[in-house]
């Protein structure tokens, strides 16, 4: 497609391409009159010349703008100029699901939340009679928070050819590697094509790679029709089977035996990757630390309670009063200055004093043969 900065498609000005794909190219485009950056999809020109695609375009064109989601990207507007037809949507510049792919592995919970908001805006579109087509992770747009937006919502439908999905000249109109069976077979696709491609997107995202290659898009196209489906544990074997039988079973070659809607996919995907699945485990783990440095202070603290009470007792015999007990007139009577003569203390013990009209009683020698009592365990960790 021709280079088109600088051009006016109406109240807008192109400043720069932005990328440019099989259906279309995008360019960032000045809006004076909202004062505001927006993202311009042109299709290519020759399209423009057919009757039945402008019939075509401005009917899904519609549709597009009636799309009110917070994972689907809007259209602003739509229209021709200079022979070329063009979509215009926000300006997003976070990047895109396969950037982000490329860059790093994904977390569990980071592969929860973006296929609960894919699969969430695909059942809103479906419910309304739209059927994406072309679910791939460069159609999975990012914000600036990492929410994801799906954008190119009929974009494939706009431009297919009225013989389907595979032209007269043998060109296949989607993208191979996530291309359903039924679409392959250029039979009639309804949302369960979506969950297929979604599927696909699963399998990446756990993996690292699709589940299929071949060196040509039609024998791509012939592996999804009739090659088993790979286990994704076979590439990751600490994957739960949970989490392989959805793959498994978004990846059916019969429509039928798939999910039937995107909230079934999301919910059972959401099942197979719990919210916190490792919170259990980290509880466990925390008690059983917390348990032992507990028993550690305790044995301790009773260590150190048995040889202060060894130092710090006073044996008291009323002036007066013999007693088997009284030491004989040379011994020495061992008492802190700060104790009085008529009370026993142990220093350990930090236990409020008792009002002046109540007698403490004297506290017996401790027993070695009687194990210590240990205090209350500290609440568990929980998740």
């Amino acid at each position: 497609m021709d280079d088109l900065t600088g051009k006016q498609f109406g109240p807008y000005e192109i400043r720069e391409p932005l990328g440019e794909g099989g259906m279309a190219a995008v360019y960032k485009a000045y809006q004076a009159s909202m004062n505001r950056y927006v993202a311009i999809k042109v299709l290519p020109r020759q399209m423009a010349k057919s009757p039945e695609f402008i019939t075509r375009f401005q009917r899904e064109a519609h549709l597009l703008a009636q799309l009110q989601h917070p994972h689907i990207l809007p259209v602003f507007d739509y229209g021709q100029a200079d022979g070329y037809t063009y979509i215009v949507m926000p300006c997003m510049q976070n990047g895109t699901l396969a950037q982000l792919m490329e860059e790093r592995r994904l977390s569990l919970p980071e592969i929860r939340r973006i296929l609960s908001q894919v699969g969430d805006a695909l059942g809103y579109a479906h419910v309304r009679g739209m059927i994406h087509r072309d679910v791939k992770p460069s159609n999975v747009l990012l914000d600036e928070r990492g929410n994801c937006l799906l954008t190119d919502f009929g974009l494939a439908r706009m431009v297919e050819s009225t013989s389907g999905s595979v032209t007269s000249d043998g060109t296949i109109m989607g993208t191979p590697a996530y291309m359903s069976p039924e679409q392959g077979k250029d039979a009639s696709v309804d949302g369960r094509s979506d969950l297929y491609s979604l599927g696909i997107i699963f399998y990446e995202v756990l993996t690292g790679q699709v589940p299929y290659y071949a060196k040509t898009p039609v024998a791509l196209v012939l592996k999804h029709i009739s090659d088993p489906v790979p286990s994704a544990r076979n590439l990751v074997p600490n994957l739960t089977e949970g989490i392989d039988r959805v793959v498994a079973k978004s990846l059916a070659k019969d429509p039928d035996e798939r999910y039937q809607t995107a909230e079934d996919f999301v919910r059972a995907m959401q099942q197979a990757i719990p919210i916190n699945p490792g919170g259990k485990a980290v509880s466990r783990v925390l008690d059983s630390v917390y348990d032992r440095l507990l028993t550690e202070a305790q044995d301790s603290a009773i260590q150190n309670d048995e040889e202060e009470q060894a130092k710090e007792t006073v044996i008291v015999s009323p002036p007066g009063t013999p007693s088997p007990s009284t030491p004989p007139p040379d011994a020495t009577v061992i008492s802190t200055p700060e104790t009085p003569a008529d009370n026993r203390v142990d220093a350990t013990l930090l236990a409020p004093p008792l009002p002046e009209d109540v007698a403490k009683p004297p506290s017996p020698a401790p027993d070695p043969s009687v194990p210590k009592k240990r205090g209350p365990r500290w609440p568990k960790w929980r998740s």
